[in-house]
């Protein structure tokens, strides 16, 4: 059934030209993403069967988002503002030729469960990576996207965050490249004692930062000014400090600097 429901799918995106002469790529996924959100409750409420339904609801939305990215190359420019409205992350590069898109897909539970789309474009083409967790990889969300220009390379810094339960919580960047005509999502520029990374993160407890405003809360970022990453220093008990280690970037890679 499952097979035959994302068959149905993949007809139906096919035709995609049509539907976006007609504009409703947007209320097509709108559709289907709701229905993650609906399932949920459904499942919080005990309805039989709703987990399942839940499972095949996040099918048929990742399905239909990598086929719009990857069939109607003009999908990474629009807007999709009524998505966003109801919590599609998207984050777009400055450039234009890198976004992601990021989501909860409520399957999980204290560890909560979410999926990313790399949707990224060479040429004239776009194509797209998903990213969903399994037993074996957790998937962090998005929450924030850097370009960083090296040269003739350029470099899209990924900030994530990862929830493992009500109390364990992190953050991290991550850096991506587009590189002959594919997306590298192990691209080592980050010097770290261990060796070059492509990744660097820290753990906290949430409790530390809970009764401050999300935009307040101290974070990760990226100051194109000075090619710095800065990061919040943790301390022993896993709480989020008012000091800051930087990561600058010397021309080859980013080393740590005093701050």
């Amino acid at each position: 059934m499952k097979r035959l429901l994302l068959l149905a799918v993949f007809a139906t995106i096919l035709s995609v030209p049509a539907i976006a002469q007609n504009g409703k790529i947007e209320a097509d996924l709108l559709r289907s993403f709701t229905k993650l959100e609906y399932w949920d409750h459904q499942q919080r409420k005990g309805v039989d069967g709703a987990s399942d339904s839940l499972e095949a609801a996040n099918d048929v939305f990742e399905t239909k988002l990598k086929g719009y990215a990857i069939n109607i190359p003009s999908t990474i420019a629009e807007p999709f503002t009524a998505l966003k409205k109801a919590h599609l992350d998207i984050f777009t590069s400055k450039d234009g030729l890198f976004r992601i898109y990021s989501w909860e897909t409520w399957m999980g539970g204290t560890m909560r469960d979410f999926s990313n789309l790399m949707q990224y474009k060479t040429g004239q083409k776009t194509n797209a990576i998903l990213y969903t967790t399994t037993q074996d990889v957790y998937i962090p969300f998005y929450s924030n996207l850097y370009t960083f220009k090296n040269g003739a390379k350029t470099y899209y810094l990924g900030v994530y965050n990862g929830i493992y339960s009500t109390k364990d919580v992190s953050t991290g960047i991550k850096l991506f490249t587009i590189e002959n005509g594919r997306l590298n999502d192990n691209v080592k520029l980050i010097k770290t004692q261990s060796g070059l990374r492509n990744k660097i993160s820290y753990n906290y407890d949430f409790f530390s930062v809970v009764d401050i405003a999300v935009e307040l809360r101290p974070t990760i970022t990226f100051d194109a000014a000075t090619n710095t990453i800065k990061m919040p220093l943790v301390n022993n008990k896993g709480k989020i400090t008012d000091k800051f280690i930087l990561y600058k970037f010397n021309g080859n890679y980013f080393e740590r600097v005093k701050s």
